[in-house]
């Protein structure tokens, strides 16, 4: 389940930073065969791999390499999946086939369903012809049909979370929320809430959609049920859990709250395991719960995705201010395009990738390490939770060793029982070790949101947006070298980067060219009334910010026509003028309030002295 997450991620970002690819509305024939062929290709490879390993289970391949060959070959061509759909849509122009779907390019939820579905239609593939050799592992005896639909209703619970976000912000843009609803903190506070609703009330939908049923009444269930009601551990319910297949051992519990709260077991664990196993299986799930890993990883993922969300405008605009990424992303080729569309994803991919891999792997695999910790206590002795453990390892192909990011080996599982019960100074040290990881991730993600606030602070993000602009504007200036608001834009954007010298001659370049341009006349007014000393002219600045308010008197210019009576010693005309500014409204109220209250303090001060 943990890495069908990272690929749905993936295919999740690649579908919503596609950009129009500049192609005609209606799809070409030749993309469409090639799309064919393509998807062609990788069933054809499905069936090629598969048939291969079948073959070697014909031939008594022993189960442990032939187990691990199984899981690899889902891995990758689970992957190879995702590379053939970014060819899909940055090579072949999918997306243009897709835009007749009625609300893809207008809504995430549909944009979004629809590469999921076109992925699924692969994960099928891979299912069909894994089937057989899964049947031949596990001795699980169920049709492909049922195989399918079991792997399918298992990764879309998955997706419920996704689809809660995706239609809260689809919604919102539909009624056209308030602009406060697409800022970082909403965005985190919709994540937020949807997790936890999920966390609270999902399990409802969980088992219906795993089909799950209650266990048979008999012998297993009051002993079972005995063990729970002994140790005040309050469910909904002991359910079977029919997962692929009746020989599949395994068991799990989902939901936080006690009416909503399920242990599942599948039929070939209860036929496996004798009762002691079972309860010691039962105290595991237990520790989960007892312990609040699920809240702990969801408070992980949130704090997760502020960082992104915090970070995501820095790093975005830190890329544009590179010339050569810039001109990428305005560049008419369609192949330019496109690249730096699947380029542009590819640092949230990674991050998101590295994080659910290495940091969210390492708290999953000690979060099932303490959940073992608690059984073996609760039980008072580790073996019934160790023969469990060796007994689903040898039914399921003897995958003792089996490699797990997600999870420990069992082998290492076994032997760190062992070693703890001998010495029970390791579950201390465990816990500390956990709880402690915990803290220095906080710590870490306060400490780079305390960083690139600070840096905003100081005026980093703000930097970095006009390097963006003046790219924009060289650019437009290219294209049109006599376009007067080009040259006066290009000036005041030069004014904020401190090249006042350069500034000063293309502003003067610019009202040579009109000498009535407002705009123009404006930002040299700017610049030689707050500019360095050496740029200072009170007088000339007053001169030009007063024909400049003649012609447009906006708040902005007569802020400059403000600023120029205020160094010019003439704060009574500041004042007046300031009022005439906040009289216009706009969006500059709270900036022009504090320069109000500069020149009426200059006044004061001025009137005390007279």
């Amino acid at each position: 389940m943990y890495n069908q997450l990272i690929y749905f991620i993936v295919v999740l970002l690649l579908f919503s930073t596609l950009p129009s690819t500049g192609k005609p509305p209606v799809p070409s024939w030749p993309d469409a065969l090639y799309s064919v062929v393509l998807f062609c290709f990788f069933v054809f490879n499905c069936r090629r791999t598969f048939a291969r390993l079948q073959r070697s289970a014909d031939e008594s391949v022993s189960h442990s390499v032939l187990t691990r060959a199984y899981f690899r070959a889902e891995t990758l061509l689970s992957i190879t999946a995702i590379g053939f759909i970014a060819v899909y849509l940055y090579g072949l122009n999918l997306g243009a086939y897709l835009s007749v779907i009625p609300g893809y390019t207008k809504f995430t939820t549909v944009s979004g369903f629809t590469g999921l579905a076109i992925y699924m239609l692969h994960l099928v593939v891979v299912w069909y012809f894994g089937q057989p050799v899964h049947e031949a592992l596990s001795g699980a005896r169920s049709s492909r049909a049922h195989f399918i639909k079991g792997h399918v209703s298992f990764t879309s619970v998955i997706l419920v979370p996704w689809f809660l976000i995706s239609i809260s912000a689809d919604l919102l843009e539909l009624i056209k929320a308030p602009a406060f609803m697409a800022s970082d903190f909403a965005q985190l506070a919709i994540i937020s809430i949807a997790l936890f609703a999920f966390v609270l009330f999902g399990p409802w939908l969980i088992i219906r959609m795993w089909g799950c049923k209650p266990l048979p009444q008999d012998f297993i269930k009051n002993e079972l049920q005995s063990f729970c009601d002994q140790h005040d551990f309050k469910t909904g319910g002991l359910l079977i859990w029919p997962l692929f297949g009746s020989e599949v051992l395994t068991a799990g519990v989902v939901g936080i709250l006690p009416r909503l709260r399920y242990v599942l077991i599948t039929s070939g664990l209860l036929r496996t395991l004798d009762i002691g196993e079972l309860k010691a299986v039962i105290a595991h799930e237990m520790g989960h719960v007892r312990k609040k890993h699920l809240l702990f990883f969801v408070v992980l993922l949130i704090l997760f995705v502020l960082l992104i969300l915090e970070l995501g405008d820095t790093v975005k605009w830190l890329a544009l201010s590179n010339g050569t990424i810039f001109n990428w992303s305005v560049s008419t080729s369609t192949f330019t395009a496109s690249m730096f569309s699947l380029l542009s994803a590819l640092p949230i991919v990674l991050a998101m990738v590295l994080f659910l891999r290495f940091v969210f792997g390492y708290f999953l695999r000690n979060s099932e390490r303490q959940a073992d910790l608690y059984a073996m206590e609760l039980v008072g002795d580790p073996e019934p939770l160790i023969s469990s453990l060796q007994k689903i390892a040898f039914h399921s192909g003897r995958i003792e060793d089996l490699p797990s990011w997600h999870h420990y080996s069992i082998r290492q599982r076994v032997d760190f029982l062992v070693e703890a019960f001998r010495n029970r100074n390791l579950i201390r040290r465990h816990n500390r070790k956990l709880y402690g990881s915990a803290l220095l991730f906080t710590a870490v993600i306060a400490a780079l949101l305390f960083a690139n606030w600070s840096a905003n602070k100081a005026g980093l993000s703000k930097d970095l947006r006009t390097d963006v602009k003046l790219l924009i504007v060289e650019r437009s200036i290219a294209r049109d070298p006599g376009n007067v608001e080009y040259l006066s834009a290009y000036g005041a954007l030069l004014c904020e980067k401190g090249r006042y010298s350069q500034a000063e001659s293309v502003l003067r370049s610019a009202i040579a060219e009109a000498p009535d341009n407002a705009s123009a006349l404006n930002n040299l007014a700017w610049l030689y009334a707050t500019g360095p000393y050496s740029f200072r002219h009170p007088e000339e600045s007053l001169k030009l910010a007063l024909k400049a308010a003649t012609l447009d008197p906006a708040p902005d210019i007569l802020d400059t026509l403000a600023e120029a009576y205020f160094v010019n010693g003439r704060y009574a005309e500041a004042v007046s003028v300031i009022d005439d500014a906040l009289a216009e409204g706009g969006n500059l109220r709270n900036y022009l309030l504090k320069e109000k209250e500069k020149f009426e303090k200059a006044l004061a001060g001025q009137l005390r002295v007279t």
